[in-house]
């Protein structure tokens, strides 16, 4: 009976160990769902909320002026169902849409007043016309007007630069349990451009 007793005894221990393993199994693998659950909701939350921030700016080391946006983080099936023109727009430029991981969309206003000397020249060597000429680091103005007619060229070069980054996270409370902001830096070399509009979508293929 003693040695019946030890394996009944050892026969439930494993039983309760085996019982025990199972529901910690089970307990780690709902934990597991549901933060995979709750880190997609949190996701596409803070992604809405980008989709809604406005532009804000801020002045670079050099004095350029730098606009700011929150970039949005969607899967390519919830692009293709929230912005279906974006990747008919990519599908546009030849490129697979599944081959994407950062979509951006800039839109600038470029605004300058030019105040020059007219002045007389001959053309020709008959005709009469009044002329003139305009040029910085940024922009080339060449005007002719020939009686009741005007005839103006306008070359304006730039140069954008974009860098997508980590920026602060959503809680810094929580440290490394946070995610960080997907945030853009635009800027121009030409003082007179401005950011009107920005999205920034950074595009998953992974469930």
């Amino acid at each position: 009976m003693t040695l019946l007793n030890k394996l009944l005894t050892m026969k439930d221990k494993v039983i309760f160990s085996l019982i025990f393993l199972f529901i910690c199994c089970v307990g780690f693998e709902f934990a597991r769902l549901y933060y995979k659950e709750r880190k997609e909701k949190n996701r596409l939350q803070n992604s809405f909320a980008a989709a809604e921030t406005a532009i804000s700016y801020y002045k670079a080391k050099n004095g350029d002026l730098v606009a700011k946006t929150s970039a949005l983080e969607l899967r390519y099936n919830e692009v293709s169902q929230i912005y279906p023109k974006i990747i008919e727009e990519i599908k546009n430029l030849d490129i697979k849409p599944r081959h994407v991981t950062t979509y951006a969309e800039t839109v600038v206003k470029n605004e300058k007043e030019i105040l020059t000397r007219l002045r007389d020249s001959t053309i020709r060597d008959t005709v009469r016309a009044r002329v003139f000429n305009y040029k910085d680091s940024f922009y080339s103005v060449q005007g002719i007007a020939i009686g009741d007619s005007q005839r103006v060229h306008i070359l304006s070069r730039d140069s954008i630069i974009q860098v997508v980054y980590k920026a602060k996270r959503y809680r810094p409370w929580l440290w490394i349990l946070s995610r960080r902001r997907i945030e853009q830096a635009i800027t121009f070399k030409n003082p007179n451009s401005t950011v009107l509009y920005n999205r920034t979508i950074q595009i998953s293929k992974k469930p």
